[in-house]
């Protein structure tokens, strides 16, 4: 009984991963549409510390969306290998490597997990410059 609770919970962790990365990746893109979108109007030039800003978030959108690639990317390696794994376990005679470019299925997993986190920190990171450097150029608008 605790092993199908443990397979549940593993299967919605995997799931709400997904759904997770699927969101990160979208808001990155958004952002980059968003941005390139500001930079074909006219009337939108920040200036300053601002204009750093604006620039960073591009910079910042375009790396949490490399990194959502990774997230996903190193967790297909990593349930390859343990597919692998558990087949090994069953056929005493396949004796394929457990890994993969070098990588085990453990560090896959840290991989996974550590490049989601940096997605994470990238798009909140960009969406905050994107926001402030609009909010700063559009200021005189919006008081």
């Amino acid at each position: 009984m605790p092993d199908q609770r443990f397979i549940r919970w593993q299967g919605l962790t995997i799931a709400q991963l997904s759904v997770a990365v699927a969101l990160i990746y979208g808001v990155s893109i958004g952002g980059l549409g968003f941005a390139f979108s500001l930079l074909q109007n006219k009337e939108f030039s920040p200036s300053g510390v601002f204009r750093w800003l604006f620039s960073s978030s591009l910079v910042l959108f375009v790396l949490a969306t490399f990194f959502s690639c990774s997230v996903v990317i190193a967790r297909l390696l990593d349930f390859r290998l343990t597919a692998r794994k558990v087949r090994n376990t069953q056929d005493e005679s396949s004796n394929r490597p457990l890994t993969i470019f070098w990588l085990d299925s453990d560090a896959y997993g840290r991989l996974t997990w550590g490049f989601f986190w940096l997605t994470c920190m990238l798009s909140v990171m960009g969406a905050l410059a994107l926001l402030v450097s609009v909010a700063a150029t559009y200021a005189d608008r919006l008081f």
